[in-house]
């Protein structure tokens, strides 16, 4: 019986082996080779996150000035040579992380002649008579109020919702039926 329980370990023990093994045994799948822009791309990235770094480094105290300043202008520099090098390479980006290609896209037209719109009346609106002191410290007939109830902003009379906050600034009351 001693030479089976020797057998079954040894078994055993090529089993645990050939388990152990088996990663180093698998075919190893290799990553398509980067493109010399998205080894560019990479670089920029990670440029970025040692000035961020850096920069909260120094913001928390554990670098001097002086320090910070000299390693923030080498980072800088490494990081122009490395944009430099992408736009000579090409300036449309090889891969997109899928949220970009998933946003609609963004028209900056329309954007801007929102602003601007919203920019007239609001200097359409400072331009008309202003109201008296007391009338403008208490809240308004119609609901509005000069100050946003949530945030603390101040806001003009006719404001619907907080330019700041985005709250409702017009007063629902109920009333009570007897």
């Amino acid at each position: 019986m001693a030479i089976g329980s020797i057998l079954v370990g040894l078994a055993l023990l090529m089993l645990v082996g050939i388990f152990i093994a088996r990663p180093f045994l698998r075919p190893q799948d290799r990553p398509a080779a980067l493109t010399e822009q998205e080894l560019l791309l990479a670089e920029k990235e990670a440029l970025l996150d040692q000035i961020q770094a850096l920069d909260f480094d120094h913001e928390t105290g554990k670098l001097p000035t002086e320090v910070h300043a000299l390693q923030r202008e080498r980072l800088v520099e490494q990081a122009t040579a490395v944009l430099q090098a992408i736009d000579a390479a090409g300036s449309a980006p090889t891969h997109i992380p899928d949220k970009v290609e998933d946003a609609p896209p963004v028209d900056v037209d329309t954007d801007i002649e929102i602003e601007a719109a919203i920019a007239r009346l609001r200097q359409q609106r400072s331009q008309e008579p202003a109201a008296p002191a007391a009338a403008a410290a208490a809240p308004l007939n119609n609901g509005h109020t000069r100050f946003c109830p949530q945030c603390g902003t101040p806001t003009d009379p006719g404001d619907r919702f907080c330019a700041h906050c985005g709250h409702n600034l017009t007063l629902t009351t109920s009333t009570k039926t007897a």
